[in-house]
């Protein structure tokens, strides 16, 4: 009877009867009368609840929070660490339970059981799936001018920031730590195909790229294979913290790479801070790759290793710090100037943070058609202009202007750009900004401005941001898997001008379409407008729209070594793609 009401619980749906009982031998069995409390709001965490029978409710300072029934779960967070119960729980109805206690499922999960891995994963993923759509729920509320929530979603951010911290702990070293593996895709299952993978066969392919070195694209992976480079000098919003506590995060990009463009990549971890030395174990090791991605190595560092590695390779080479960002910023701008009517040659843009990205989104905009005279960078200094004796990388965008901190640069602007820090985008600041304003507050994770206030503050603001759970998302992962498929299957030797152009009008092209069944996510509601500026990253149209994009703006542009036909290469991405 225990296996069968499991096997009605989404997280344990889809396990074999031995799985179930293997579980379930470490569950303990609960009868909880009616109006009988399961735990308490406030009491420490330990076990996660099966209800097989009855009803529960879940209350928070007397308030009922959810009501759950058979094949419900609640309490996990409790597996992945220790935390106090943010609400209590009580039986409405003669329940009946199991508990697993986080004392007696981790020793199987450190044996890597697979009952227990499959649950574990299952819960982790479905818990963060339903933190999700509660913080979209009330983010869509505030939205819509109920400021009253405005509390409850800063409470529940901090909530939801404290559980998926756990999560991601148990995530990374559940099963086999880390998320990546190497799979064969070849035959190795018998001596005479391993004579062939190895020693003596594998002689032949050597000899032939000896003698056209060219031919590795043909008989090795070099051609669908991208390093992910690092020094860990600037990761994420962490700072400097060094190679090997990098690896998480470069593994997680050769994850997205394979994810949404089914390209492999390698993550590599270089202990070099020295840029010359940087580059030249780069360049070492790029007769493995087909394309080299640079991944968060500090400004202004960042500028010369990309130059440097572009100059003396002839594989795509491209710093996704600076240009994806650039990319998703540009072409978010595009659509929004559009919406509120405006030309992008006549906007003023100010911008807060003047490291990678905010200084390579700069220069892109300039490219796509902002004057030179209406753009203005601002750092921790305060406004970039020219006299300022910065000395640096900075000197090629200093503005003649007499403003000297961010007031001055946001006051008329049309356009506000942030790659800084969580909160210095002033209410007072976006009240000064021009008609219409648009606002991309891109700090993670705390935003240069909150959405809602921004709203509450200029109800006509077009807003972005770098977060997940708020609209227009600008993440760039809409970007470098695209771009990266394009180039490699040309075999380009950089990643040019022309290149990046047409990975930014795909996207903001694709986001004025209507979102259809193609798309692969649910859609519904979202159409080109305010809080719908480029596309979700889970959309399916990306990977022909963007990389047939790319791969046509390489052919044109000269840099692609070798041909295809547009039509049908962009025939095979859709299929890719399973559209």
């Amino acid at each position: 009877m225990d296996l069968e009401a499991l096997g009605t619980c989404k997280a344990f749906a889809g396990l074999t009867e031995d799985e179930l009982d293997s579980i379930v031998a470490v569950a303990d069995r609960l009868e909880v009368p009616e109006g009988g409390e399961i735990f308490a709001e406030g009491s420490e965490g330990e076990s996660l609840y099966v209800i097989l029978g009855g009803a529960v409710e879940l209350r928070r300072s007397g308030q009922v929070v959810a009501e759950l029934g058979p094949g419900d779960f609640f309490g996990e967070m409790s597996l992945f660490n220790r935390y106090i119960r943010v609400a209590g729980a009580v039986a409405t109805a003669e329940a009946r339970l199991l508990g697993f206690r986080r004392q007696r499922l981790q020793p199987l999960i450190l044996r890597h059981q697979p009952a227990a891995v499959k649950v574990v994963q299952r819960l982790g993923a479905m818990t963060v799936e339903r933190l999700q759509r509660v913080g979209e729920s009330l983010s869509a509320h505030v939205a819509d001018e109920d400021p009253a929530l405005a509390g409850a979603l800063d409470e529940y951010r901090q909530l939801k920031q404290r559980l998926v911290a756990g999560w991601a702990l148990a995530y990374h070293s559940i099963g086999k730590p880390g998320k990546l593996e190497i799979a064969s895709t070849k035959p190795s299952a018998t001596a005479a195909d391993l004579s062939v993978a190895y020693s003596p066969g594998v002689a032949e392919p050597s000899l032939a790229i000896r003698d056209d070195v060219d031919a590795a694209y043909t008989y090795t992976g070099k051609g669908q294979l991208v390093g992910v480079v690092s020094n860990g000098t600037a990761v994420l919003g962490l700072g400097s913290i060094g190679a090997a506590a990098a690896k998480p995060v470069m593994e997680g990009k050769a994850v997205l790479f394979k994810r949404f463009a089914d390209i492999d990549a390698f993550d590599l971890e270089i202990d070099e801070t020295d840029p010359g030395r940087f580059v030249d174990i780069v360049v070492a090791l790029a007769p493995t790759f087909g394309g080299i991605n640079l991944e968060d190595i500090r400004a202004p560092e960042c500028f010369d290793i990309e130059a440097e590695c572009q100059r003396r390779l002839d594989i795509p080479v491209m710093h996704d710090d600076q240009h994806g960002t650039a990319i998703i910023a540009g072409a978010a701008l595009r659509n929004a100037l559009e919406l509120v009517g405006k030309d992008i040659g006549e906007v003023r843009v100010a911008f807060a943070g003047a490291g990678a990205a905010g200084f390579a989104t700069a220069k892109f905009l300039l490219v796509l058609g902002v004057a030179r005279e209406h753009l203005v960078l601002s750092d921790a200094d305060g406004v970039v202009y020219a006299g300022r004796g910065d000395c640096n990388y900075l000197e090629e965008l200093a503005a003649d202007t007499g403003a000297r901190t961010l007031a001055d640069a946001v006051d008329g602007a049309d356009v506000f750009i942030g790659v800084s820090a969580g909160g210095v985008l002033r209410p007072a600041m976006l009240r000064s900004m021009a008609p219409d304003p648009i606002v991309f507050a891109l700090a993670n994770p705390t935003p240069e401005i909150d959405p809602a206030l921004a709203r509450e503050t200029r109800p006509d603001v077009v807003m972005a941001t770098g977060r997940s759970d708020h609209p227009n998302q600008v993440n760039n992962v809409l970007a470098f898997p695209y771009i990266f498929r394009g180039a490699l299957d040309v075999r380009t030797r950089e990643i040019n001008r022309e290149m990046k152009l047409a990975a930014c009008e795909a996207i903001a092209a694709l986001a004025r379409e209507p979102v259809t069944a193609e798309a692969g996510y649910d859609g519904v509601g979202l159409a080109f407008g305010r809080r719908y500026l480029i596309p979700k990253p889970f959309d399916r149209r990306l990977l022909p729209a963007v990389a047939g994009a790319v791969a046509e703006a390489a052919l044109r542009s000269g840099v692609a070594r070798v041909g295809l036909h547009l039509g049908e290469y962009r025939e095979g991405l859709r299929r890719l793609a399973h559209l």
